[in-house]
Formats: C-alpha cells, sequence, structure tokens
C-alpha cells in the first residue's frame, strides 16, 4: 500500500468519526461539509444507509438561505470540489451545482431545500466524498393578542403553527421527521426588553397566555419573540397599549442639607417615585412597639395632623428620637376601575438622641474668637444638662447646667493656667422614654 493510499484511507476514517459526531471542529479539519451559518445540526436516520448531516437555517424570507462549506484535506491549493445536488426522481446526484478548482475551500450560498453532495480530488484522484441535507427553516410568524387590560396588568395571548421540518429516508424515499428536541420558548418584550419568558415543551400550537404586571406611563409597544426547536427567531406583530396597573414607591433623605445627620430634630425629605398614580396618600406614624394601649391603626398614630394628600411631600422633622414609619397609598382613576397600591417602609427612620459637640481646644485671650469654651447643644430638645470641667489632678474647675452657657477659662476669677482639662457631661433628651447618657473626654486651653 501507497503513503498517498494510506493517507486517502486515514481521512475516509476520520470523516466518517466526523459524521458521527458532528462536529464542526472535525468538519473543518479534515474536509467535511461545515454550515457555521446554520442555527440547528443533526444526523439523518436512515433505515438502511449510512447518515448523513442536516443543517437547519433560519429563512425568514422564504428565498433559500443556506450555506455549505467544505474545505480540502491538508487546507492548501490545488484542490477541484465537484457540488451536485440529489435529484429524487433519479434517486442519485446528477443535478450539477458548482465545480471550482485549484482552490483550498468551497462554499455554497442562497441554497434551496435538498441533499447535496461534494467530491473534493486532487491529481484526478478522488479523496474526498461528503453529502449533508440543507432544510430552510421558514416558519410562519407568532400571533399576539391583547385580551385584557385591569389592575393586575396587561393581559395576551399569543400562538405559533410549529413546523416540523422532514427529508427523505434514503433509499426508500420515505419522509422522516429531524430529530430535535421538541420545545418552543415565547418571550414577551416591551419596549425590546424581555418581560417574560416561558419554554413549553411538545408544544401543540394553542394559544398561551401572559401578563405584564409592571406598572408603566403612556402608551408602550409590545411583541413576541419565539424560538422554535430550531434555534430560530420569529417576530410577531406589535401591539401598543397603556396599562392601568399603579405603584407606590417613595424613598427618603435626611442628609439633603449641610449639618444634616441623624440626631434629633431630624429632617427628611421624601421622594415620590410612584409611577401611573393619580392621587396619594401620606401616613406619618410612630413604630407599633411605641403605640399606647387602645391604639390601633396607622391614624391614631399619625405624627401629623391628618392624612397628606400631595403628589411631593414637603421636608418634615422629626422632633425626637425614635423609629419611625411612613405608609404611601396612591390611586389611578383610569377606568374601567380605581386601581391601587401602597408602599410601607421595610425598615423604620431611626432618629438618634439629641447628642452634644465639644470642641477640643479654646483660647480665652480677650479677642472676642473663641473665648469661651461652650458646649454646642440642640438645646430646646433637651431635659437635663449638666457639664463639669476638671484639671488634670482631677479637681473640679467650674460647672454648670445651662446648655447655653459655657467655661471662660477662669477659676474663681483668675486665668487658669494653659494646659489640658477634662470634662464629664451628662444629659436627657426629650423624647419618650427618655434616654440619658454620658459624655466624656479631654481639651486644650491655649493662651497666646
Amino acid at each position: 500500500m501507497t503513503i498517498k493510499s494510506v493517507f486517502r484511507y486515514s481521512i475516509q476514517f476520520l470523516f466518517v468519526l466526523a459524521a458521527v459526531l458532528s462536529t464542526s471542529f472535525l468538519s473543518e479539519v479534515y474536509g467535511q461539509i461545515s454550515a457555521p451559518k446554520s442555527s440547528y445540526r443533526s444526523l439523518t436516520e436512515y433505515t438502511a444507509t449510512a447518515n448523513d448531516s442536516i443543517f437547519v437555517f433560519c429563512d425568514n424570507i422564504g428565498t433559500g438561505v443556506g450555506e455549505l462549506r467544505a474545505d480540502s484535506p491538508d487546507r492548501t491549493n490545488g484542490w477541484t470540489f465537484n457540488w451536485t445536488k440529489w435529484d429524487v426522481a433519479t434517486n442519485d446526484f446528477t443535478t450539477n451545482v458548482l465545480i471550482e478548482s485549484n482552490q483550498s475551500f468551497s462554499i455554497l450560498s442562497n441554497l434551496t431545500d435538498g441533499r447535496y453532495r461534494v467530491i473534493i480530488s486532487k491529481g484526478g484522484e478522488t479523496d474526498v466524498v461528503s453529502v449533508a441535507w440543507v432544510l430552510n427553516n421558514t416558519n410562519s410568524i407568532p400571533v399576539l393578542s391583547l385580551d385584557l387590560m385591569d389592575c393586575v396588568g396587561v393581559h395576551f395571548s399569543a400562538s405559533f403553527a410549529k413546523k416540523d421540518l422532514q427529508y427523505q429516508d434514503v433509499p426508500n424515499l420515505n419522509q422522516l421527521n429531524v430529530p430535535v428536541e421538541d420545545r418552543v420558548i415565547f418571550s414577551l418584550q416591551r419596549n425590546g426588553e424581555e418581560k417574560l419568558r416561558t419554554q413549553f415543551d411538545n408544544y401543540d400550537g394553542s394559544d398561551k397566555s401572559f401578563i405584564d404586571q409592571e406598572a408603566y406611563e403612556e402608551d408602550e409597544t409590545y411583541k413576541l419573540v419565539l424560538t422554535d426547536q430550531y434555534g430560530c427567531e420569529f417576530i410577531s406583530n406589535t401591539i401598543q397599549t397603556p396599562t392601568y396597573v399603579v405603584k407606590a414607591d417613595f424613598s427618603f433623605d435626611n442628609n439633603f442639607q449641610e449639618n444634616s445627620g441623624n440626631e434629633a430634630p431630624m429632617k427628611v425629605r421624601f421622594n415620590n417615585n410612584s409611577i401611573n398614580a393619580t392621587d396619594y396618600e401620606w401616613y406619618l406614624y410612630q413604630d407599633y412597639d411605641k403605640l399606647p394601649e387602645g391604639m390601633t391603626s396607622v391614624e391614631d398614630s399619625l405624627l401629623t395632623d391628618g392624612i397628606l394628600t400631595d403628589e411631593v411631600l414637603a421636608p418634615y422633622t422629626y422632633q425626637y428620637a425614635g423609629n419611625y414609619f411612613v405608609k404611601l397609598i396612591v390611586k389611578s382613576d383610569k377606568e374601567p376601575e380605581v386601581c391601587v397600591d401602597e408602599m410601607i417602609l421595610s425598615a423604620p427612620i431611626k432618629v438618634d438622641t439629641s447628642l452634644v459637640q465639644v470642641p477640643n481646644v479654646f483660647t480665652p485671650n480677650g479677642d472676642g474668637k473663641n473665648d469661651v469654651w461652650r458646649i454646642k447643644t440642640q438645646s430646646l430638645f433637651l431635659e437635663s444638662f449638666h457639664a463639669i470641667v476638671f484639671n488634670r489632678w482631677g479637681r473640679v474647675v467650674y460647672e454648670w447646667r445651662n446648655p447655653d452657657e459655657g467655661w471662660n477659662g477662669k477659676i474663681n476669677g483668675k486665668m487658669a493656667t494653659p494646659g489640658t482639662y477634662f470634662y464629664v457631661i451628662t444629659a436627657a433628651g426629650r423624647e419618650e422614654p427618655k434616654k440619658k447618657y454620658t459624655k466624656k473626654g479631654s481639651f486644650m486651653l491655649i493662651r497666646k
């Protein structure tokens, strides 16, 4: 056996192996027919002969878009590619399609359905014979219908006339279905964004129902994108529609102004992000754990004089420490019914106790600037206050109970020695129940 014969038989063996595995990698390397643009690949299930490859192409325009490629065994030029098409009447490859010489590969485009063969030869001797089916998938488009609009959402129904692709058995010419997993995917899209996606196995062509429950304003555009069992997408007609669904949504911000924080009094701004609403009811109330006995409803614990009905809620000031909740009820008066939605904060607004701010240095030199060591407090919201200043030996040098007062740097009318001093501050807020706290630390007295 010559080296060339060994090479030829090796190529033919690998060709068979590639057909069994149906992988594009082996197809490209060893001269098999490949179809990079196909949407689905399988093997025939002939009853009496070796199987061929099947390539399915998505053909939305119905003109034939199949494309086959064959590569030479060694990827070099000098090869002849002889393409023919199988004729059912003669049960043979009698229809000439294309002959290309001195090439390293050959491509057939815009192919209609059928069984194609390529003979790859060089120097008058055949090295590879490869056969494949081309099937163009020209399914009908899915049908999308608007069934109903209510406070639940926009209701649709959709259907699709599924088509099973077939090929002929060889050599008895019976019709056979392409082997495939029987499943289709319905994708309901609004303005090009997928909202609902459902897979149906063994789909029988019946109507399927879909509901978009999201709220939105103005008309928006829907379509159904269906992916059939061969991986081809088919797009339905479009439908423009409003929705009656209303959504309550808001957020709050207590850091929208300078020097704001979590301490009482705390000013909070509410941002209304509701969708499709026309009427608003705001409920500002206390934590249920703090309600007196007998108060069981939100209205009984409202912080305001009544329910606020403005779309934009003015910043609200929480005067005392505690946990607070907010509820927003929105309505939409679009017909045929009034739609209602509500939102309650999942976590409370936390307002901390009124704390004091202590300076770490002061300069009592009579220049009118920083001459008094004064505690900064929210004095209107303090129930009690007591500040004591000590020297480094623990002697009390000054104390006061009025949070608006302070130490002027004198001890018994004389200037205190510059250096480090220590303080203890005790206070209680006006919140219920009262919460006492103590603050300790040091500061510097400097004379310039």
